[in-house]
């Protein structure tokens, strides 16, 4: 018995890379068949199998004409890329911030000066690095650039915020607020706030505050951009890392309002805070699952899929929690106390939330494992995955070895790695043996590796992250000269191959979310995401991904065309 045909398209004269387990071929043809994929192959077995209902019975190939046929002129596809680690909310904002990235302090004051107009009311700048700044960071500096309105300037990695006075005036901060529990209001040797602070002192005080001068139109308005800024770099899905009510609110609009809806899948994390009391971090577990129940019953590629909890900080601002102490002597512990941590996760998971742990720090990994061991002694095994870690920059190779053990998948971030970022990084460890074994990336071959872009602490480029996940160079900065430093050069050894990195950004952020029979393949029966490429790095070399933040021609959600690059 024969049915109706449905939508077709069949993509012929391509270089199709599936993303498949052990498979390297680069095939002819991909046809497509109501947003999911029927075949991938040659040209004529594809092309055999359009007009095929169920797969089950072949119609004559007449019926073949039924298929829009697209040639490709042997452009490459890839499946769509999933960023494992973003916030959407965050992205979108960054790109009405001022870049200081690489400024030193002359040029952060020059950049504040051009940027200030009459009306503004207040300045927010992005990805300051510390070591370039040429001195620490003082509200002192942007005082005298800026007085009379509030100054916020991010780290580049979103975990310390540079103020001015004024703007540490409207906080409410004085040099006799106490810290709060896992951060920091940097003071300087005569006790007088430098304007730097750090951690919770960042997420309890000055993202609340800047987060109410957004309404709600302003939230839409950042996601149209943060989605923009995706599906033209092939992006067709991502897991937001932070989620809140505001930013919750504003993409469930966001779906009802945008013809079409959200463009691309979300799965989100609830952001969950190390809160004074045990019932309120209970509460905020129990509030995740209610909104993972709630949109599972909604036709909607918005998911909540699990919480995010932050244990500990950064390296750059010595604030990760690691076994040894920084080159300063400093030494800082945990964000969430192990016996905090451990309940929190255990109700997590059972209540079937996926738990993410961001733990930079050896001894944070070394933490996060020590929670999951025990919500896994308290729930039983099961065979989802459950478990995440963040980061992963500082860890042993005891920790991925049982990080392999128990399933547990390394959700990393090449681009971290970046030239541009690590000096700073391996300055604050004293360059010592810990910077030998930074990022490495390659000794989670056995295990389960989501790739994610971590933005805006980085650009959410996938190219470019994926050249120094192959390389160990810069995809910020394509000018940085290659490195002379036999210690630095012995890091190649940690370099992924290309279809490894395409699979952890692909198939392997597909795994993290519990996705993977769904998309993150060019498989039969799964989701039609995929991106057609300007750039070859099979055929032409890694290098073609080093400046391709235009590497994207076209991007394809659900088997149809969601966007292409205007000529």
């Amino acid at each position: 018995m024969r049915g109706k045909v449905g939508n077709e398209k069949l993509f012929v004269n391509a270089r199709i890379f599936t993303s498949a387990p052990d498979d390297s071929v680069l095939y002819d043809a991909l046809l497509i068949r109501d947003g999911q994929v029927v075949s991938v192959g040659s040209r004529d077995e594809t092309k055999a199998k359009a007009g095929e209902v169920d797969c089950s019975l072949r119609i004559d190939n007449a019926h073949a004409q039924n298929a829009e046929v697209i040639d490709l002129d042997g452009k490459v596809i890839l499946p769509g890329i999933i960023d494992a680690h973003t916030h959407l909310i965050m992205l979108g904002a960054s790109y009405t911030k001022i870049d200081m990235i690489g400024k030193t302090n002359a040029q952060v004051q020059d950049a504040l000066r051009q940027a200030k107009k009459a009306d503004s009311e207040y300045l927010l700048g992005k990805a300051f690095i510390f070591d370039a700044l040429g001195s620490p960071p003082n509200r002192s500096t942007l005082d005298d650039a800026v007085p009379d309105i509030p100054v916020y300037i991010d780290s580049a990695d979103v975990h310390s915020c540079w103020l001015n006075t004024k703007a540490i005036e409207l906080l409410g901060i004085t040099k006799d607020t106490p810290n709060p529990d896992g951060g920091e209001f940097e003071k300087d040797e005569h006790g007088e706030l430098t304007g730097l602070f750090k951690e919770t002192a960042v997420t309890e005080f000055v993202w609340p505050y800047l987060s109410n001068l957004l309404t709600l139109d302003d939230r839409l308005q950042l996601l149209d951009m943060a989605f923009e800024g995706y599906l033209a770099t092939g992006v067709t899905g991502v897991v937001d890392m932070a989620m809140q009510e505001e930013d919750l609110v504003a993409l469930e609009e966001y779906h009802k309002r945008r013809l079409g809806g959200l463009p691309i899948s979300v799965a989100a994390h609830w952001i969950t805070h190390n809160t004074p009391t045990a019932e309120s971090r209970i509460e905020t577990v129990r509030t995740a699952a209610r909104h993972r129940d709630r949109l599972a019953a909604i036709d909607s590629p918005l998911k909540v899929v699990g919480i995010k909890i932050i244990s500990d900080g950064v390296v750059d601002s010595c604030t990760a929690y690691l076994t040894k102490p920084y080159a300063n002597g400093s030494q800082c512990g945990p964000i969430w106390p192990l016996e905090q941590l451990k309940p929190i996760v255990a109700l997590a998971d059972s209540l079937g939330l996926q738990t993410a742990v961001h733990a930079i720090g050896d001894a944070a990994s070394v933490a996060a494992l020590d929670a999951f061991e025990y919500a896994l002694e308290q729930n039983g095994e099961q065979p989802l995955p459950r478990f995440r870690i963040e980061h992963l920059e500082v860890v042993s190779e005891e920790s991925i070895a049982r990080l392999t053990r128990l399933g547990v998948v390394a959700s990393l971030q090449p681009l971290h790695a970046d030239p541009v970022y690590v000096p700073n990084w391996r300055e604050q460890l004293g360059q010592d043996e810990r910077c030998d074994r930074a990022f490495p990336w390659t000794e989670y071959e056995h295990s389960h590796v989501a790739f994610g872009s971590d933005a805006p602490t980085a650009p959410h480029h996938p190219f470019p992250n994926l050249y120094t996940a192959t390389t160990r160079r810069s995809g910020v900065d394509p000018t940085l000269p290659d490195p002379v430093d036999p210690r630095i050069l012995s890091l190649d050894r940690f370099c992924l191959k290309l279809e490894a990195a395409i699979r952890y950004y692909t198939a392997g952020s597909a795994y993290s979310i519990r996705a993977a029979k769904e998309r993150g393949t060019l498989e039969p029966g799964k989701t039609a995401d995929f991106c057609v490429l300007s750039i070859d790095p099979f055929a032409q070399g890694v290098e073609t991904m080093r400046r391709a933040q235009q590497g994207v021609l076209e991007t394809w959600v659900n088997g149809e065309r969601v966007w292409q690059r205007s000529a």
